[in-house]
Order: C-alpha cells, then sequence, then structure tokens
C-alpha cells in the first residue's frame, strides 16, 4: 500500500496543477474507483478538489471513497459542503447522503429533518424521493425502538474477534467448526487492501471446544490452502459437511471479479476449488455470498449483475440434473430487492423464509437484517429483524448453526467488522418469535402478530424448474389465445388465410406518403430519459425459434448507437432470452444466437467489439405465469443495458405488441401520429403486420393505449 501510495503521489507531482491535467487525474482516479480500489482512487479527487472546489464531480467521488473505506467523518464533512452548494448534479445525492450519515450517528431527529427538505427540492429524482421517505420511516423505527427490551441477547464473540475485520461466520454441520473471514495477517501471502486499511481477507476454521475456547484448525485437512493472495470471504456448507461454497475474488488482473466456487473434502482433505457455472458467475459482475437450502438443491446468493432491481440484489438458482450444473439465475423480485444493496442472504429450510441484509429498505442505518417469508418470494411479507439484531450501523452475515446463531457488525467499532453470537434453542421457533413483530408493508413499518405461510424449498425440486409454480404468485388461468386462431400460425407469424384481403387494400393517401418516405427524413421526436446503469434502455423481440433481427430491431439499435456513442458509457449488456418452450441447452444457444445478432449489427454500425457482452440467459423467469402466446412472444428478447460511470440521456421508445392486424398507417392512424415518423421508427415495412409483431413508438409515457389493438408489458395481464 506504500509503495501505491508513492507511486499515485509520483503520477500526481509529473502531472503538476495545470488546468489542462485535471481530466487526466479524474480519470486515474475513476480507474481506481471503478476497480473498487477506493483507498488508491483518494489521492486523485482529493488533489482535483483541492484545485477546485467547483468540481462538485471530484467532490462526490471523493465523499463516496470516503464512505466506501469507513472513513466516516470525512465523508460526513464532504457531504455537508456538497449539500450546501446549489445549482450542481450532485446536490440532491449529497444531501441524501449527509442525512444518511447523521441517521448511522442516531442523530435521527436531524436526519429527518434534512429528508424532509430533501423531499421538497423540486428537482429530486423519483428513485431518490422513494429513498428518502423510506428513510424518514426508518429514522421512526429507531426512535421509537430505542430503549426496548426485546429478551434476545446478541454478543460480540470475544475469543474471536480481533483488532481487524472479522465477519461471514458459518459452521459445519458435521463437526460445528466455525469459519469465518478476516483480514488479520495470517501465516500465507496476502495483498494490501484495497479498499479498507490492511490485508485482504482470508478464510480461518476454529474448532469450539469442551472448555468454551476456540482452536485454530486452519491448517487441517488443508482447508487454509483455499486461501489466496487475494480476497476470499466465508459461505456454507452442505448439509453432509463435505463440501463448501464460499466467495474468492482472485484475480491477477488486478480488479475484483468475485466468484463463487466449491471445494469438497476428499480423502480428508479440501480439494482444490471449482467455480461454478457462468449462470452463477456471469462475466463482468460481483457474486458473493452464497447460501444452499438443506437439499443442497438451491442456491442464493448476491450479484451486481444486470436485469436486476439496482446495486446487488439476491438471486436464486436451482441445480441440475449433474452434479454442479446450476440452472439460470432468477432475481428475487422487487419485494426483496431494491435499487440500493441486497446482500448476504440466509436460507431457513426449518421456518422457510429467508433472510438478508440491506440499505435500501426501512431500516435503523447501514446496512440492517431482514426477513421475508410468504406463499411466493415475489409477493413475501417482510419484516425487519429490529434490536438487538440490527443498528443505525451495518448489521450483515445472518447465519444460525446448530444451536447458535451468528451475525457480523461494526456496531461497535465503527471501522472494524466483528462476529456476534445469540443462543438459537429451536431455529422454527426462535424466527417465529422475530418475525411476530414488526411487518413491513410498502415502505411502512406496521406491527403484526401472526403466522406467515412459507415456501417450502424441501420439495421444490428441478423438475418443478420450468412450471417455476412456487415461487410465482397464483393467477387465474386466462382465455387462451391459440382457441381464437391456430396456434402453430400464430408462433411461425403466417395467419395468412385471415390477412390476405387486409394486406392488399392500399389507399391513394398510404401510397402518397410511402412514395414520399424515400424523399423526406423527418426529425424523430426524442423524448429524454436520463438512464441509470441498472436500466434497460430497450428490448429487442424475435420470432419463435428465430434469432434474426427484426427492421425494428435494426432502427433501435441504430437509433442507440447514434445517440450513445458520444456519450461516457463503458459497455453495453446484451441479456437474451427465450420462452419456455424446448429444453434448457437449446433455449440457452437460441438466446445467445440472439444476443450475438444484436452485437454484430453494432459491430457493424461502429461499436468496438470489446464494449459489448452477450449475456446469454436462456429462459424468462417471468413473475407472472407464462402459458401465454403473448407473453411467450415478449419472453423471446433481447434487453439492451448500458453501464456508465455516470447517467446518460437517451431517446426513449416504447415497445408494444399488435394484437390484431395492423399496418404502419393504420397504428398512426389509431395513435395520431405522423406516419413518415412511424416509418422512420420501425423501417418501411408496407406489409399488414401480424399479431405479435413488436412495433416502436415515441410516445408519452402516460399515453393510454388500446389493448384491443396493443400488448404491453404493462397491460397484458389487464387484458387476460
Amino acid at each position: 500500500m506504500k509503495k501505491a501510495l508513492l507511486f499515485i503521489l509520483f503520477i500526481i507531482s509529473v502531472i503538476g496543477l495545470r488546468a489542462q491535467s485535471i481530466p487526466k487525474i479524474l480519470q486515474l482516479g475513476d480507474e481506481q474507483f471503478e476497480n473498487n480500489r477506493y483507498l488508491e482512487a483518494i489521492p486523485y479527487y482529493d488533489k482535483v478538489y483541492a484545485i477546485s472546489k467547483a468540481n462538485y464531480y471530484a467532490g462526490y467521488q471523493l465523499a463516496l471513497c470516503y464512505e466506501q473505506t469507513l472513513q466516516f467523518q470525512e465523508a460526513l464533512e464532504t457531504f455537508r459542503v456538497l449539500s450546501e452548494k446549489s445549482g450542481h448534479a450532485y446536490q440532491t445525492k449529497s444531501i441524501y447522503k449527509y442525512a444518511t450519515l447523521n441517521k448511522r450517528d442516531s442523530n435521527f431527529d436531524l436526519a429527518d429533518s434534512i429528508y424532509l427538505e430533501l423531499a421538497k427540492m423540486p428537482d429530486i429524482s423519483p428513485a431518490l424521493l422513494d429513498l428518502a421517505n423510506r428513510q424518514r420511516e426508518g429514522c421512526l423505527l429507531a426512535k421509537r425502538e430505542q430503549g426496548q427490551n426485546r429478551n434476545f441477547k446478541v454478543d460480540p464473540i470475544k475469543k474471536l474477534n480481533s483488532h481487524f475485520h472479522d465477519y461471514g461466520a458459518t459452521e459445519n454441520p458435521a463437526n460445528g467448526n466455525v469459519v469465518f473471514a478476516t483480514s488479520r495477517n495470517l501465516s500465507g501471502e496476502q495483498y494490501q487492501g484495497s479498499q479498507y486499511s490492511g490485508l485482504l481477507p482470508d478464510m480461518m476454521m476454529y474448532e469450539l471446544k469442551e472448555n468454551g475456547n476456540y482452536h485454530n484448525i486452519s491448517s487441517k485437512q488443508r482447508f487454509d490452502r483455499l486461501n489466496t493472495k487475494w480476497s476470499e470471504g466465508s459461505g456454507v456448507f452442505k448439509a453432509s459437511g463435505d463440501k463448501f461454497y464460499y466467495t474468492s475474488c482472485e484475480n491477477d488482473e488486478g480488479n475484483t471479479g468475485c466468484k463463487i466456487k466449491f471445494s469438497q473434502l476428499i480423502n480428508d482433505k479440501w480439494s482444490d476449488p471449482v467455480v461454478l457455472n457462468d449462470f452463477i458467475n456471469e462475466a463482468n459482475s460481483e457474486n458473493k455470498h452464497p447460501s444452499l437450502s438443506v437439499t443442497g438443491d438451491t442456491l442464493f446468493f448476491s450479484s451486481d449483475r444486470p436485469g436486476g432491481q439496482g446495486g446487488s440484489d439476491i438471486w436464486m438458482s436451482l441445480r441440475g440434473d449433474d452434479g454442479e450444473s446450476w440452472l439460470p439465475a432468477i432475481n428475487m423480485g422487487k419485494v426483496i430487492n431494491t435499487p440500493e444493496n441486497e446482500i448476504t442472504p440466509y436460507y431457513s429450510s426449518p421456518h422457510q423464509s429467508l433472510v438478508f441484509s440491506s440499505n435500501g429498505h426501512v431500516g435503523y442505518g447501514g446496512y440492517d437484517l431482514y426477513g421475508a417469508k410468504g406463499n411466493s418470494f415475489f409477493t413475501p411479507d417482510l419484516f425487519n429483524m429490529g434490536f438487538p439484531f440490527n443498528s443505525t450501523w451495518d448489521d450483515t452475515y445472518f447465519y444460525i448453526g446448530d444451536s447458535t446463531g451468528y451475525l457480523s457488525s461494526n456496531k461497535e467499532n465503527k471501522e472494524v467488522l466483528d462476529l456476534y453470537t445469540f443462543s438459537v434453542p429451536d431455529e422454527k421457533l426462535f424466527l417465529a418469535l422475530l418475525f411476530a413483530g414488526e411487518l413491513m408493508v410498502d415502505g411502512q413499518i406496521m406491527s403484526k402478530y401472526r403466522d406467515v405461510g412459507a415456501v417450502d424449498l424441501v420439495t421444490f425440486r428441478a423438475e418443478d424448474y420450468e412450471g417455476y409454480a412456487l415461487f410465482q404468485p397464483v393467477v387465474a388461468k386466462k382465455k387462451d389465445l391459440r382457441k381464437l386462431f391456430n396456434s402453430s400460425a400464430v408462433e411461425h407469424g403466417t395467419i395468412a388465410s385471415n390477412l390476405e384481403s387486409a394486406s392488399k387494400v392500399r389507399s391513394a393517401k398510404t401510397k402518397t406518403r410511402r412514395a414520399a418516405i424515400a424523399e423526406t427524413k423527418p426529425t424523430e421526436p426524442e423524448p429524454l430519459k436520463i438512464y441509470e446503469s441498472a436500466d434497460d434502455v430497450e428490448r429487442l423481440y424475435f420470432d419463435y425459434g428465430d434469432f434474426r433481427l427484426r427492421k425494428a430491431s435494426e432502427k433501435a439499435l441504430n437509433n442507440m448507437y447514434q445517440n450513445i456513442k458520444a456519450q461516457p458509457y463503458t459497455r453495453v449488456n446484451l441479456l437474451s432470452y427465450s420462452d419456455y418452450l424446448g429444453s434448457d441447452e437449446g433455449n440457452v444457444d437460441l438466446s445467445k444466437k440472439r444476443g450475438n445478432a444484436a452485437k454484430d449489427y453494432l459491430v457493424s454500425l461502429g461499436m468496438p467489439s470489446e464494449k459489448i457482452e452477450v449475456l446469454a440467459r436462456g429462459e424468462l423467469r417471468s413473475e407472472q405465469e407464462r402459458d401465454h402466446w403473448f407473453r411467450r412472444v415478449m419472453d423471446r428478447r433481447v434487453e439492451l443495458h448500458v453501464d456508465s460511470p455516470e447517467p446518460i440521456e437517451l431517446a426513449v421508445a416504447k415497445q408494444v405488441i399488435l394484437r390484431k392486424p395492423l399496418s404502419l398507417d393504420m397504428i398512426a392512424e389509431k395513435l395520431n401520429l405522423d406516419v413518415l415518423e412511424v416509418y422512420q421508427w420501425n423501417g418501411s415495412n408496407q406489409e399488414v403486420l401480424v399479431p405479435g409483431t413488436s412495433v416502436r413508438l415515441y410516445i408519452p409515457k402516460n399515453q393510454k393505449l388500446d389493448s384491443k389493438y396493443f400488448i404491453t408489458e404493462e397491460n397484458i395481464w389487464d387484458v387476460f
């Protein structure tokens, strides 16, 4: 670390203080920031901010680095200064951060008043307004809970904690040995940390003796050989105790690249680790914190991959038929996940519930522990675990062993995570009591004293995966469109007989309009939207069993590239899907071909290939039932997600699916749009378009569409 800082200072001294050097210094800082090297990014941002206090970007990034490296007082002061300066793009975010850090310090009244003033600001984004309202609710919750005795006792494990980070305790069910991660200096080679001071964390294993003391047995069975010079985080054992899943951030290129691995106990020695497949460890994403059901068939983990709600989300995957052949991961939905971060999941098989940490739900401050339980994980009841499990600081890594529970928190030593323990005589009863108190409903805390139904993962086997029945709300059977027209014809986009006469009807007015297209290039209206990295910019739909781009899709890719090429994007992620018809392997292959078709087209336009990532995910696991033809039409798609260090502006096109045969002329007439513009958005298709065809329209977001003719993601289940 010392050498790294000297190198940074040398670079800065060479660059000098000239105004033209500031973009270069910021670029160097951004490179460190994007690779989560916050300590190493601080000198760059600090230098620029010292040169010009009007460089609010540098100031905001500096404050974020202070926060990420647990330098909370420095972060608080920097956010305060930025909050008091009006008229810059980072003011509302800085005010939010300033209030949140005050909430961490238990200044609930002050934080609440700041959130209230923030909510009144005219330029606050809807997402930030929602977060501010949740934080205000959290202030009320924390004030009400202060001093209450719930008869639960949580104590630090003094015999395991050190002056360094110690966190993520888990037990081996076969023998009760405790494994956790620590940043203390161990015998093997360790790199210096780039986020927190000290060394990168490794794992240790301890045996609890009858006298209550812990004995380090990390070298026994060669468990310590799972550690590298990079970061290792604790994980979870299989119920039999002979397989261990954990996080490893080994990466010789210097960035994090965290992946989930497993090791097996073979001949009384832990084997060399194996990386789980790409459905778990998706490229260009952080995949961490594995938790396993008691049957070993379901894996929960956190990931910041595209397609989530924002930040890190909780995902789940089912084991396939062969060993570690995990199936495409499913996002746990909008009730559990938020635009902020959800991490460290723990699935309780006895109680059939999920416990996780979040800094996006109503809470005391920092990361709080929450429980989710219900007939569906997409519509569960959500519970704040309350005091003493939660504090105004970071409370994470909830886990229950044989008769002991564990969590990790920095509530005592604000800059270091410690291990905590609590007694659990009966896990099902213990969690039932915990879940009986505070229920969250639409961001509001409500009292609740009743039992809740549960999802039984023990019976949720791989053969149930395609039906997905246990993890979706119960929806009444709808009328099947296949009774209205021949299903095979619809799937292949023919429906010839009932469209033949309509396709021959061409008015003189229509012909005149089409002739004008060759000579006229109308200015396309571009309602602008600010896109964050988590948003999908647009969706490309495909015919059944096909991966060729439609004309509308080519137009969409053209428009996106022309809009984005001058903006500061770093990568375009193409999330490609299929419907559920066909085999898992065939659908993954088909979705990959669809993603590659979109990638090839973008490359032909001039986008660098290395900036495009195809993420083939096979069958799209919708939260709604998927047994409707129009639902399957929408499942066959590629989503365009843009990674950018800052929000970008792009034109907003709304994708609609035709319910009835319509030409572009007829669409323009029904929606009172200029037909030339409709052609410009979708290509000069002169035929009547069959049901299931997607059409791109630049229309106001709140414009009502006649559901007799147009189906969207939003109205499909209102129609059927």
